[in-house]
Formats: structure tokens, sequence, C-alpha cells
């Protein structure tokens, strides 16, 4: 059965403070385990009439956050993923964006594993991204929890979907990842149930539904 999640619309402009009154999405399913390790991770997601405004906490004391560049392997990396289909009803390709501790990015797009392509020449700028951990105190983090928060403007997407009418009642597929390949404990949890033998993200018919309020 698919999880389903209503994404509340906000005026802009748009504070921090908002996520407050926005529900929390928790990624509690980790189908692959084999160490016992699943970080309490969640996320909030809303939209304006400018973007999709998209705010991550993962509960890890320890964390690893070596990539640096745009469309580095970052999964490797302590991780968290959104995944979507903007218009499910008439286009299959979706887009992956991953994000490690510090920010950094892989931006994908296309129809599945095989048939896609990573979005290359852009500035983190568009995104507007927010982290809780800086790249030069990645050796002193000892918090409890490490956090993200970044937009994509409906404006970036239409490059890539087209125009796009987003209106209350829209259904957007997707999903939302919380992995790390290579940190002390190797996990990988998501937020809709995907049922591949092996750690497979790249399963859209695996996404749930995002309900545009």
């Amino acid at each position: 059965m698919s999880e389903t999640y209503v994404i509340k619309k906000i005026m802009e402009p748009f504070t921090d403070d908002v996520w407050e009154q926005i529900p929390t999405l928790r990624v509690q399913n980790f189908p692959w385990d084999e160490n016992g390790y699943k970080p309490e991770t969640i996320a909030k997601i809303c939209y304006s009439d400018k973007a999709i405004h998209v705010f991550l906490k993962s509960y890890e004391k320890k964390i690893r956050a070596v990539y640096e560049s745009i469309n580095d392997p970052v999964c490797r990396d302590s991780c968290m993923e959104f995944f979507f289909i903007l218009n499910p009803e008439s286009d299959d390709r979706y887009m992956n964006m991953e994000m490690n501790p510090i920010g950094t990015f892989l931006l994908g797009f296309g129809k599945d594993r095989h048939s896609r392509f990573k979005i290359e020449g852009l500035s983190p700028d568009i995104f507007n991204i927010k982290t809780s951990v800086k790249k030069d105190r990645i050796n002193q983090y000892n918090g409890e929890y490490w956090t993200l928060q970044y937009e994509i403007p409906f404006s970036f997407l239409e490059k890539y979907y087209g125009k796009t009418e987003i209106r209350s009642g829209k259904i957007i597929k997707g999903n939302v990842y919380k992995c790390g390949d290579d940190t002390e404990y190797p996990h990988y949890g998501c937020w809709n149930r995907v049922t591949s033998e092996k750690p497979d993200f790249h399963r859209p018919e695996c996404f749930g539904d995002f309900i545009l309020e």
C-alpha cells in the first residue's frame, strides 16, 4: 500500500518558522537492514507559488561528509534524498535530489536508473540550501542530529517538465530516503517501502503520493 502525504501550501515570503506548522513524514522502513542501524529521519515538505520547500532531519551521532563537488556520489556519505515525479499522469521521468550534511548534492533526471542523466552546470544558489553542519566543522560534529533545508523553484522544474499547472489536489509521486553506503554502519531507509531484493532507490513503481493542499 502506498503512503500518502499532504503538501501544505504556504504564503510568500517564506520564513523558517513556517516549519512548525508543516506535518512530519517519517522514513521508517529499512527493508535491507543488516546491522540494526536505523537512524530516526523525518521530512517536512510544503509549497508556495514559487517553489517546493524541503526540510530533512536525521538523528545521527556520527556522520560522514567527504564529497564536496556537485554530482559527486553523496549517497556514500551520510545522505538524505528526495525523489519525485512532477507530472505522473503524463510524464514518468523523475528527479532525484541527494544531499550530504554539508549541502553537496547530486541531481539526476530520467525515467529509471539507466535512462537518466545528471544535471550539470548548476549553482547551489538556485536551491537556497541551508545546513546545520558547516564544511569546515565537519570533523568537530558532535550533535544529536543534522538538518538540510532547500527549495526547488517551479521555474527550474519547467526547464525539464515544461509548463506545469500547480494546483490544489495535484498528485506528485515520490519517495524520501536515508542512506550511507560508506558510513560506519551502512543503511538504507525509505518512507514508502521499496520491494526490491537489494537496496535500490530508483524504483518509481514504489513511490508514494504527495498531494498538494
